[in-house]
Formats: structure tokens, C-alpha cells, sequence
């Protein structure tokens, strides 16, 4: 197990140091904005540098903190939104997984736990952004504002769905509904980030992370946050209705890896050490539908035993 064994120095970037693990990160996370789609992969590693500072015995704010501190202070000398997005970024996508990994390692967290924490301060700080950003305004309203004034690529879209077949309706509504759940696709983005770092902690020497993905549980007190959501957005005025409605959809992407842990232990570890069987799953679960199902599935094993065997009869992560 590498939980028992002594940790070890990572094999990679060995020879960078902490301000180099930073520099290193902020060019990694910089592929977001930088480099369409592919970009929005290569950004979910931009906390590896971290970690692996962490994994050598030392602080990762020795890395992330000047970077943190340069990109703050061009916010407040130059005041652009576009420069607060890009700090509150950084602090979200590279540097929140790293320091969620350090407070796990000092503290006995379930998984679950672990990843509730992870999404649930990603949500309040992705919300709390977008409001100061937008202030006064609504944020969702300012946000479909700004995202209409991109007219480039809307028109290219409306082009091909066709004029008079309810095109313009179509892109109209995903667009409002990407900009008032955004602070929860930040949240999940976020914890999907801190997801891929966990089964690579012990390869880094770390003492967490080692036990199989198809057992994974959600966080027992999960289900008040899911109340919650679900209550707020019915019955609540705005901008109540806005905070539980993304706070729901968060929910439900933890239980979705809840559900997707579920299948993944059913599948056993023939199938589910394959990595494309798991790529598979994974591209079928992301359908709205059947995304809907695994979280339905996680929610019920959170109050009703699904998965029935031991450890070595589930689904393991490689």
C-alpha cells in the first residue's frame, strides 16, 4: 500500500523549485483562456505543480503565493473584470485543489467529505465573484449580457441550427442557462480538477487517495444541501432562487460521481480497470438524460445500500 510505505520524492519535476512550481502552474492554467477546448483539459493540471511541492514536505503557498499576489494586485492598480476573473481563476482552479489536498492530509476526511468541500467553497467563491464583478447588477442578467455582446460565434451557431427554425430561441436559452448556473459549472469544473489529483497522490508519496474509486460515498450530510437547493429554488425569491439553484446542481454533480463510483463497481475490476471502458462510461453518463440517473443512483445509496461485496469486488482506479 503507499499509504505504509514511507512517502518518496516525485519522479517529475524534480528539479523545479516553489517559484518555479508557480510560474510553471499560472502557464498551465493560462491554456483556458488561451487555447480553445483543448485548453479547458490541460488547465484541470495547473494544480500538479503544487501538489508535487507539497509531496517534497514544504508549503505550496511557497509556490502559488507570489503568483496570487502578483495577479490580485494587477486587478486592483488596473480595475478590470477580466483581470479579476483571471486571479479569482488561478486561486480556484490551481491553487484551492492543492490546498484542499494539504488540509486533507492533516485531517481524517472521508472522500466524500473531501470533494463536498472541494465543490462547496468553489460554488461560494465562484458566486461571490460574479456578484462583485456585476454589481449592481444581477450577476446572471450581466453575465447574458456580456455573453450576447460576443455576437461572433452566437451568429456562426444560429447560422448553422437555420433562421425561422427557433434557432435564435435555442442559443438564447443556453446561453441564460450558462450564465446563471455558471457559478456551479466553476464549482464542478473545480472538482473535477481536484478528482484527477486524487488517485495520483499516492504516486506522488502522499498518504491519500489509494482506495478504489467504486468505493466512493458522498458526504453524509449531503442530502440538507440538496434539500436545500431544491427547496430554495422553487419557493425563494432572486437572488436566493439563483445561490440554491446553483447550489443544487452542485449537489447533483457530487452525486453523479457517486452514481458513476456505483457503476464503475458493478462493472468489477476486469472492465473497470480498462480505461476505455471507464472513457465510455464516462462520455455516456454526460448525457443530460443519464446524468441524471447516476445521480438519482447516488443519492439512493446515501440512504439505501447499492453496492453489496467487499473492496476487492469493486471497480479500482488506476
Amino acid at each position: 500500500m503507499a499509504s505504509a510505505s514511507p512517502p518518496s520524492k516525485p519522479p517529475s519535476l524534480r528539479y523545479f523549485g516553489p517559484g518555479m512550481a508557480g510560474l510553471f502552474s499560472l502557464l498551465v492554467f493560462a491554456s483556458l483562456p488561451l487555447l480553445p477546448l483543448v485548453g479547458a483539459f490541460l488547465a484541470l493540471l495547473a494544480a500538479l505543480p503544487l501538489v508535487h511541492v507539497v509531496a517534497t514536505g514544504r508549503p505550496s503557498f511557497l509556490a502559488w503565493g507570489w503568483v496570487a499576489v502578483a495577479l490580485v494586485g494587477a486587478a486592483l492598480l488596473w480595475r478590470q473584470p477580466w483581470m479579476v476573473i483571471a486571479a479569482a481563476g488561478y486561486l480556484l482552479v490551481a491553487v484551492w485543489p492543492a490546498v484542499a489536498v494539504e488540509s486533507w492530509l492533516r485531517r481524517p476526511w472521508s472522500t466524500g467529505r473531501w470533494a463536498a468541500i472541494v465543490a462547496l467553497v468553489a460554488l461560494a467563491v465562484a458566486a461571490a465573484v460574479m456578484t462583485a464583478v456585476f454589481y449592481p447588477a444581477a450577476p446572471a442578467e450581466a453575465l447574458v449580457r456580456a455573453l450576447s455582446g460576443t455576437g461572433g460565434g452566437t451568429a456562426g451557431v444560429m447560422k448553422m441550427l437555420g433562421e425561422g427554425s427557433g434557432g435564435e430561441a435555442m442559443v438564447a436559452q443556453a446561453i441564460h442557462m450558462a450564465a446563471y448556473l455558471a457559478p456551479s459549472f466553476a464549482a464542478l469544473y473545480v472538482l473535477t480538477a481536484a478528482l484527477w489529483l486524487r488517485p495520483r497522490l499516492p504516486l506522488l508519496g502522499l498518504a491519500r487517495g489509494a482506495e478504489p474509486f467504486g468505493l466512493y460515498a458522498s458526504e453524509e450530510w449531503l442530502p440538507l444541501g440538496f434539500a436545500a437547493g431544491g427547496l430554495g429554488w422553487v419557493f425563494a425569491p432572486e437572488p436566493v432562487k439563483w445561490l440554491a439553484a446553483n447550489l443544487l446542481v452542485t449537489v447533483l454533480g457530487l452525486y453523479f460521481v457517486h452514481g458513476l463510483a456505483i457503476i464503475l463497481f458493478y462493472l468489477g475490476r476486469r472492465f473497470g480497470e480498462n480505461r476505455w471502458v471507464r472513457l465510455g462510461v464516462m462520455v455516456f453518463a454526460l448525457q443530460v438524460p443519464v446524468a441524471l440517473v447516476f445521480s438519482a443512483l447516488g443519492l439512493a445509496d446515501t440512504f439505501f445500500r447499492l453496492r453489496r461485496g467487499g473492496a476487492d469486488d469493486g471497480g479500482h482506479e488506476a
